[in-house]
């Protein structure tokens, strides 16, 4: 059987970033497909995160506004910091150049002990991360109820021939009821997004819908589950990153920057653990308390997300009003970048 020093299941934005950070050691990296052959996310994020990581290059379309859409209300917000929307795939051709891990294309099965198990074979470490989204394969292999299904939102996208100059989100139960829609410009095209918060998968007649109020109709899809239950970031010797941990924010459904920023903590924590800087032990925990250092306002976000379904009538009139206060808007987008 094969050694390494690191086993990382799951080639998207958490794994490369987690890999990105190791430059010694053995290292494997390990996904079901090709480098950034397989896009599920809206792919928008900040684009001060893509320059740190030195993938500007895959970014299609910049913005310094947001909208958003309340039935037949809107508020205009103008962004703190720069917003963008990428090419998932160049953005992957780009980070995985910065690492130096062997790459294999394989399912990953589960976890016993040391070895992670998948159809090409078993491969030991003594470090693994699991980066493998919502399911949590190697996590859910040791614990099996660490996925809870009952806190997965369900999205689905398509992108169209469409032009605009704003991200723009909608809350709107005309358009899906508990969730929310989105259009993010690409430039030429823009991707146009349904997101049941419940984690109803039969949402194809709302995006339908709300394509055809742009005149449009639907084309290639492209989706998945995405989980907000922040969840415990160390499983025996499993690091968590990404959706695997419950990273994703509730309420915006935020994952990539999140996702990009844990992992290249884990990834430094990994390389200390390797220097022999830190025990496992003292980089777990670092790295746990990391994670979930900022669960109070995960969990505001969450409360707010139960709430909006509720907001109808004059609720909602005056949950406008507050939020198009200037001073009250520049506050929580304040606090919501700096999580």
């Amino acid at each position: 059987m094969k050694k390494y020093d690191v086993i990382i299941a799951g080639a998207s934005f958490a794994g490369l970033s987690v890999a990105s950070r190791i430059g010694s050691g053995k290292v494997l990296l390990i996904d079901k497909n090709e480098i950034g052959a397989q896009q599920t996310s809206a792919c928008g994020t900040s684009i001060n995160i893509l320059k740190e990581i030195g993938c500007e290059d895959s970014i299609l379309k910049s913005f310094t506004a947001a909208v958003l859409h309340i039935k037949n209300k809107k508020i205009d917000i103008s962004l703190l910091e720069k917003y963008c929307t990428f090419n998932y795939k160049r953005f992957c051709k780009l980070f995985a150049r910065q690492n130096r891990a062997e790459i294999l294309k394989a399912n990953v099965k589960a976890v016993e002990d040391s070895v992670v198990i998948t159809d090409k074979g078993s491969f030991a470490a003594d470090i693994i991360v699991d980066c493998t989204g919502w399911r949590a394969i190697l996590a859910s292999s040791l614990k099996k109820d660490y996925v809870n299904r009952k806190m997965l939102s369900f999205g689905i996208e398509t992108e169209l021939p469409y032009k605009d100059d704003k991200l723009r989100f909608f809350a709107d139960p005309e358009i899906i009821k508990n969730g929310i829609a989105w259009l993010f410009p690409c430039g030429k095209t823009a991707r146009f997004g349904v997101g049941s918060y419940v984690g109803d998968t039969k949402i194809l007649p709302a995006l339908k819908r709300f394509v055809g109020g742009y005149g449009l109709k639907i084309g290639k899809i492209h989706g998945d589950h995405f989980c907000y239950c922040l969840k415990k970031p160390v499983v025996k010797n499993l690091f968590l990153v990404g959706c695997a941990a419950g990273q994703t924010l509730p309420l915006t459904g935020e994952g990539i920057k999140r996702s990009i920023h844990f992992g290249i903590e884990c990834g430094e924590i990994i390389q200390k653990i390797l220097d022999g800087a830190f025990s496992f032990e003292q980089g777990a925990k670092r790295y746990e308390k990391l994670a979930l250092s900022e669960e109070k306002y995960y969990n505001y976000l969450l409360r707010i997300q139960y709430k909006l379904s509720e907001l109808v009538g004059w609720k909602l009139n005056l949950a406008v009003r507050f939020f198009n206060i200037k001073l009250v808007r520049k506050w929580v987008w304040k606090k919501y970048s700096s999580i």
